[in-house]
């Protein structure tokens, strides 16, 4: 592991580590990427991930994680700045998949995942089942992120955390006059029960 002035590490190459178990091999997992206007799309390849620990500032992504008997690690300099707080991850079983939304949203597309070049090419590949090149953008943008449901969020707070600030989303159906009910929210349809 290569340490920087900036706090933030790469790991170049397989390391050992030894421990008082059998030596586990620490290395680079696969990375596939792929953007957007206002985002970046981000896949780990590691199945049966366990222990996986990703944090993400507004320049940097560190992930760490095992499987099969290897330890995965990794901490890199993004190319632009993202918002964490926006940004998701989620462990899949076969893969970790993660959102990184785009700090400034009118940029230029990235020309790479990760600021040093020689590291982008030696441990980053394009995602082409989610390439979309930057001319055929279309208005609908974005990635399909229903892989994402559920995912947690870089800020600490999970999606399923959510809870309405107010009467968002929670029934008041029984606060309706007895003898009526609420069939329809657009036309405020009212039946008698």
């Amino acid at each position: 592991r290569e340490g920087r002035d900036d706090g933030t590490f790469f790991v170049s190459g397989n390391l050992r580590r030894e421990g008082t178990m059998a030596a586990m091999v620490v290395q680079v997992p696969p990375i596939a990427w792929a953007q957007r206007k206002d985002g970046v799309y981000v896949t780990i390849k590691v199945p049966d991930l366990s222990n996986e620990k990703v944090e993400m500032t507004a320049t940097a992504l560190k992930f760490s994680g095992e499987s099969e008997e290897k330890k995965y690690e990794f901490g890199f300099d993004l190319f632009g700045k993202v918002i964490p707080e926006e940004s998701k991850w989620k462990n899949h079983g076969r893969d970790v998949q993660m959102h990184l939304v785009k700090e400034d949203k009118d940029a230029d597309y990235w020309p790479r995942l990760f600021a040093e070049k020689k590291i982008d090419k030696q441990y980053a590949t394009t995602d082409w089942s989610r390439y979309v090149d930057e001319d055929e953008e279309g208005d609908d943008g974005g990635f399909d992120m229903s892989a994402l449901d559920g995912a947690t969020n870089f800020g600490g707070m999970d999606d399923d955390a959510y809870e309405p600030d107010s009467d968002d989303d929670v029934d008041l159906s029984d606060l309706e006059p007895s003898g009526t009910a609420v069939t329809s929210t657009d036309d405020k349809e009212e039946a008698s029960v």
